[in-house]
């Protein structure tokens, strides 16, 4: 997610980005990313994005991560037999390793 001034864009890997204008739309309810008035805007956040990180390798890290995790606990039926995993476990890989991988 990024923001700039009054507008918010979300951006998710494999779906439709997201764009609200936070003035006229505090509730973010109204996703103006399909509309052509918003194009520049959306280029603009999808560019500025692209500087900061790549989406798509930090996402495959997030699910290589997941994969681990539920490898650790002895795979899907496992967890789901001991009824799940609770909460967000401490990351294993500092925040600073993942951002130079990206950088």
């Amino acid at each position: 997610m990024l923001r700039d001034g009054h507008y918010k864009y979300i951006h998710y890997v494999g779906h439709e980005p997201e764009l609200y204008d936070l003035n006229s739309d505090p509730g973010e309810m109204t996703n103006l990313a399909a509309d052509p008035e918003y194009l520049e805007v959306l280029k603009k956040f999808e560019t500025r994005l692209r500087e900061i990180l790549d989406p798509e390798a930090i996402n495959d890290l997030a699910l290589a991560d997941q994969a681990a995790l539920i490898e650790r606990h002895g795979g899907v039926e496992k967890i789901l037999e001991r009824g799940g995993l609770y909460g967000t476990p401490a990351p294993s890989v500092p925040s600073t390793r993942v951002a130079a991988k990206v950088s």
